[in-house]
């Protein structure tokens, strides 16, 4: 029984020690990570363009969608918007990256 318990205060230390070894990862990295995310659904689409907008620093987005997003999909923000140069850069397919 002792032996137990010595075993299982050794793995809580050490899990303990883990824990506190990890670090959050910086909204710099974070942003890295998931800017080459592939769109594949109307969701990741409206997600991905709402989260745009906060990054722009938007305080009033408003999404509009006609015939379920078929005819129309717009999202309208007061953020900082794109630079001109970077319009370019918008509109490549992932292979032209």
């Amino acid at each position: 029984m002792e032996n137990t318990n010595t075993e299982e205060n050794d793995l809580a230390t050490a899990s303990e020690e883990t824990a506190k070894s990890i670090k959050a990862i910086d909204r710099t990295t974070v942003h890295r990570i998931c800017s080459g995310q592939v769109v594949l659904t109307l969701a990741t689409a409206v997600k991905e363009l709402v989260e745009n907008s906060i990054d722009a620093g938007a305080t009033s987005v408003e999404v509009r969608l006609k015939d379920h997003a078929i005819s129309l999909l717009e999202v309208c923000d007061n953020g900082k918007g794109v630079e001109e140069d970077d319009f370019e850069g918008l509109s490549k397919n992932h292979d032209q990256v």
